[in-house]
């Protein structure tokens, strides 16, 4: 546990999913049902994981939430629901090279303060006590939506690489110390991002360079 200005930053405990799970629709409103984490999901995250699983916490109130396991490092193409076995990450490998980054929600009352960052490097250090190589996520492209009229998604993405625009999710990522792998398309059914994400990762080692 640790502080984060007025907020405390802690491992997920059953009591909050109930919370986590509403907060899920409220962060991700176009994103596709399915692809939503559910209360019983993240009670099973808890089992599965439990180091791996954050809360930010305004009182009792959860204002973030924060979910991950462990996997070895692959650039193949995949899904979101591929990858973390239909949201219920008994898929986790306690051994994986990787923390797999499935998930922060910042509650859009709470956003741009910081909280997000700060999950991060705390994620980052949870990496180094369990002896991981560092993050790999899949960042949402979610500034597609306001080109969407302009270009494709694959130009959008291209644009994002070559540092020629923001988005609010990977540059903030990137910002962090995330490094672009490559766009993954039809990861996720959300027309907000053109169902697409960048594969990224966030090494311990600085000098660590995946392909």
């Amino acid at each position: 546990m640790q502080t984060f200005g007025k907020y405390i930053i802690k491992e997920t405990e059953p009591q909050h999913a109930e919370q986590l799970e509403i907060l899920q629709s409220v962060v991700f409103p176009t994103l596709a049902k399915e692809e939503l984490i559910s209360k019983e999901q993240y009670i099973n995250h808890i089992k599965v994981f439990p180091e791996g699983q954050l809360v930010v916490l305004d009182g009792d109130i959860v204002i973030c939430g924060s979910t991950t396991m462990r996997a070895n490092f692959s650039e193949k193409q995949h899904t979101f629901l591929e990858a973390t076995d239909n949201l219920w990450i008994n898929n986790h490998n306690p051994i994986g090279e990787w923390m797999y980054g499935i998930d922060v929600s910042v509650h859009p009352s709470f956003q741009r303060q910081g909280i997000g960052g700060a999950v991060y490097r705390y994620r980052q250090e949870t990496a180094r006590k369990l002896n991981c190589k560092g993050q790999i996520t899949v960042g949402m492209t979610n500034g597609f939506i306001n080109y969407s009229k302009e270009m494709t998604i694959e130009e959008y993405c291209k644009l994002l690489i070559d540092d020629k625009i923001k988005d609010p999710t990977v540059s903030a990522q990137r910002k962090c110390g995330f490094r672009i792998i490559k766009p993954l398309y039809n990861y996720l059914e959300d027309p907000k991002c053109g169902n697409a994400g960048m594969l990224m990762y966030w090494p311990l080692d600085e000098k660590l360079i995946l392909p």
